[in-house]
């Protein structure tokens, strides 16, 4: 039976007659509207079906079994039970049985599984139909599918969910306005953000809600935006109803839509306030280390990894002439001879390579439009970025000029002698150093020469140190003009020069190079205007022939030198071993001398002073002699010269000059015939300050007259001409003392100073007195003739044989001293020789 079958009405009895035609034509109906039910179902787009009262499916259409998947003859006779799982079953089985109570029709929606297990969205509608009794025979049901519908939905909702999460989750403000900036929606997790309250902003313009100079940034944004689509980085103040100011940074799009006509735009507005505060601090950082670098005096530049530079400040643009403007953006090579830029560029590279600073070992030099030289010590440090890269590399460069001479200066003050401009002495020890070390490795020899001018001191304290400093000058040019150009010619010190003698490959080197040196002093010397002649004596030590070590050297070539002025000045010798030990007795000599006063080794002799015409003695001359507690007796000659080296003469001098007067008080004790004791006094005495006041507190000591005393000075003294000399000879002639001037005749001066200083005696040296040359005999002649002509008495040194006592007595001399008539006697003897010629002279007698 057919579905159509089943729900039709059953067919009335026939009548009479008609019954054959009528039925024939009924059946006809019925077939006619069963093929008509069938054409209209499978035309039509909706599954429909048909189920008994009892729930088994009596038909359906074409689109109904393409739902389920099934054919239909899979599905007639089946129940929702047979064809669906069991708790859909249950829910139709359910809804079947409800129908009644709800009209007769009802439509809802629920799920179906299809004959392949996919589950479908649908809505189903459901009518009862009525049996001849009224009573429900089945129901007939329409589904629609709304699977993709509801797939939309709820893909739909999970955007909206996500919109909604993304607006939730973002502190920004997002505003939906239209092309006039009037507002139409407003999203935000932060209220407080908002100019005004949501409901207030709605409907209302830009213009209506900011300030004016900030609503126009907005709407610029925003027709901008409306033109191209797109608007980023305007940023605009806002001010927020808790009174708080804040910046904001706008990001404008069109919104996409349909209907071209309808315009909107979306503004996501971004609080930057803290941004923006971080930013004003930075560029606030930036003014002042700009400012900084403004007023800094040393240049500054910073360049990127390509070397083009990013900045420089004002000092790059005064040292190098080129503005800021024509600096940044541009490379070494654009704006610096190519050499130059080649030496920038490989500097920036071993910065950027060390990872660290670098101060460049070449100092570059630029021209200023003067033609000035600016000297500029450059410094570079690499530049880095927040995640530690290499960005670019940042240039400090300090205009050393003056520094550089000031360097030049102390290293000139440190190494060099301001005076001559020579090396000084350690500048000197450092080459020594450096000759040996050379020499060890080339097996060379090399020799070490001291040279020192001979009566310098004579020189310097007679005619004044700037003239020793002339003569100093001259000296050291003469032997820089006597050595080869690789020898180096030094001062040590006063008038001490030294020279190095590298690679010395024959034995006569030195000795040619030291006689060069010699002839060249013979010539004279210009000082003050006056031809001045000045010998030097010179020591000469050997590496390694005398030594290896550079002090030894230096020792043995002093011991030489000393040795040369020994044997007479004016010559050079060479060291030899036999110097040491006397180097080393002059050492003891000088360390003894100092402790001899406080020890007592100290002792006067006199040596008696007697009239050549009567023999009579009428005064001596103190001589300081030294009992060493073990070398007994030492000569004045092996111990003055250390006094006078060592500056110990003027403490010896004093203890001369007090012990002498305590004798001559003794000797004129009784006020008979004064006996006169003569005192030598040394330059140093007379450069020594406080002399004057010194010999007038001895005097008032001892009881003393000056009366007693006479001051013998050497020619030397009086070569200065200062007034000073002058002054302090006639404050001790005026307070008593006679002026002698002892070893006359071996001096370098003129005889003028006879006649200018207070001159009282001449004492004629023994060289002139113990000579048998006839020329010796004249000068003495002479000086008697001078010292007649100026009223001076003298006195003959040295006198041995009644020869020489007869002629000096023939001559005119007065007085003389010497072995004939007595050698020097200690202080008793001399005593008791005085009063014993006195009582013979009262009596007529003589020595």
């Amino acid at each position: 039976m057919t579905l159509s079958q089943s729900l039709r009405q059953p067919a009335l009895p026939a009548r009479g007659h008609d019954h054959g035609r009528n039925g024939e034509q009924h059946q006809n109906a019925a077939i006619d509207r069963e093929a008509l039910l069938e054409a209209l179902l499978g035309a039509f787009p909706l599954p429909v079906f048909y189920q008994n009262r009892h729930g088994r499916y009596l038909g359906c259409n074409r689109a109904f079994e393409n739902l389920l998947g099934h054919a239909r003859e899979e599905i007639i006779g089946k129940t929702d039970a047979d064809l669906n799982p069991e708790h859909q079953a249950e829910w139709h089985l359910a809804q079947d049985a409800a129908l009644p109570e709800r009209g007769g029709a009802r439509d809802c929606e629920t799920k179906i599984t299809t004959a392949g297990g996919t589950v479908r969205d649908v809505v189903v509608n459901k009518v009862v139909l009525s049996g001849k009794s009224g009573d429900a025979a089945g129901v007939i049901g329409a589904i629609v599918d709304i699977t993709e519908h509801k797939q939309a939905e709820r893909d739909l909702k999970k955007a909206l969910e996500f919109a909604e999460g993304i607006i939730t989750a973002i502190p920004d403000v997002l505003f939906e306005v239209d092309e006039v900036g009037r507002y139409l929606q407003v999203w935000t997790r932060n209220p407080e953000l908002l100019a005004q309250q949501k409901e207030m902003l709605l409907g209302r313009t830009v213009n209506d809600v900011l300030a004016p100079d900030q609503a126009a940034i907005a709407m610029e944004a925003l027709r901008e935006a409306g033109k191209e689509g797109v608007a980023y980085g305007r940023c605009i103040c806002i001010g927020l109803p808790n009174g708080q100011m804040r910046w904001f940074e706008l990001s404008v799009a069109r919104r996409p839509s349909a209907d071209a006509a309808a315009t909107t735009l979306l503004a996501l507005s971004r609080d930057i306030t803290e941004r923006k505060q971080a930013e004003d601090a930075i560029n606030l950082v930036r003014m002042q280390l700009l400012s900084v670098l403004r007023t800094m005096p040393d240049m500054v530049w910073v360049k990127d990894m390509d070397g083009v530079y990013l900045l420089c400040n004002h000092a790059f643009e005064r040292l190098t002439g080129l503005a800021e403007a024509d600096v940044v953006g541009k490379t070494d090579f654009e704006l610096f001879d190519i050499e130059r830029a080649r030496f920038f560029r490989e500097s920036d590279k071993a910065a950027l390579e060390a990872g660290e600073c670098i101060l460049s070992d070449e100092e570059w030099v630029i021209s200023r439009e003067n033609g000035q030289s600016v000297l500029l010590e450059t410094r570079k440090v690499p530049v880095v970025d927040a995640g530690g890269g290499v960005v670019g590399v940042l240039g400090v460069a300090r205009d050393v000029t003056e520094l550089n001479v000031s360097r030049q200066k102390i290293h000139q003050m440190a190494f060099y002698d301001p005076l001559t401009s020579l090396p000084n002495r350690s500048l000197f020890n450092d080459r020594l150093r450096q000759m040996i070390t050379s020499a060890v490795s080339r097996g060379q020899r090399a020799g070490v020469a001291l040279i020192d001018i001979d009566h310098f001191k004579v020189v310097n304290d007679t005619m004044g140190h700037p003239v020793g400093d002339q003569l100093l000058c001259q000296a050291a040019a003469r032997l820089k003009a006597s050595v080869r150009d690789y020898d180096t010619v030094a001062r040590l010190g006063g008038d001490e020069f030294a020279i190095l003698l590298p690679d010395i490959r024959q034995g006569d080197d030195l000795g040619r190079i030291a006689g060069t040196i010699l002839e060249r002093f013979k010539e004279g010397f210009l000082l003050d205007g006056k031809e001045v002649f000045i010998s030097c004596s010179v020591g000469i030590a050997l590496y390694p022939d005398d030594s290896a070590d550079v002090n030894d050297l230096v020792k043995y070539a002093d011991s030489a030198m000393y040795l040369a002025k020994r044997s007479g000045r004016n010559s050079f010798r060479f060291y030899s071993k036999d110097l040491t030990a006397s180097a080393e007795e002059r050492m003891r000599l000088e360390s003894d001398l100092r402790r001899a006063i406080e020890r007592g080794e100290l002792e006067l002799h006199y040596q008696p002073k007697v009239l050549l015409d009567s023999g009579a003695m009428i005064g001596s001359e103190a001589l300081l002699r030294w009992r060493h507690p073990v070398m007994g007796m030492i000569p004045p000659v092996r111990f003055i010269p250390v006094a006078e080296d060592t500056g110990l003469i003027v403490e010896l001098g004093r203890w001369v000059l007090r012990e002498a007067c305590q004798t001559a008080a003794e000797l004129n004790a009784d006020g008979g015939i004064p006996h006169k004791v003569a005192i030598n006094l040394s330059v140093k005495q007379f450069q020594s300050a406080g002399l004057i006041k010194s010999i007038a507190e001895i005097l008032e000591n001892t009881g003393c007259r000056a009366e007693w005393l006479e001051i013998e000075i050497t020619e030397s003294l009086l070569l200065d001409q200062k007034d000073e000399t002058l002054q302090m000879l006639s404050e001790l002639r005026s307070m008593g003392f006679s002026i002698a001037i002892d070893d006359f005749g071996t001096g370098y001066s003129a005889l003028n100073y006879l006649a200018r200083f207070p001159i009282d005696t001449l004492k004629i040296d023994r060289s002139f007195i113990n000579s048998a040359d006839k020329r010796n005999e004249e000068l003495v002649k002479a000086i008697l003739s001078i010292a007649r002509c100026l009223g001076q008495s003298v006195v003959a040194e040295g006198v041995e044989t009644a020869e020489q006592a007869a002629f000096l007595a023939a001559n005119g001399c007065g007085t003389a001293q010497g072995f004939l008539y007595s050698k020097a006697l200690p202080k008793t003897e001399i005593m008791a020789l005085w009063l014993g010629s006195s009582m013979g002279e009262s009596a007529g007698g003589r020595l």
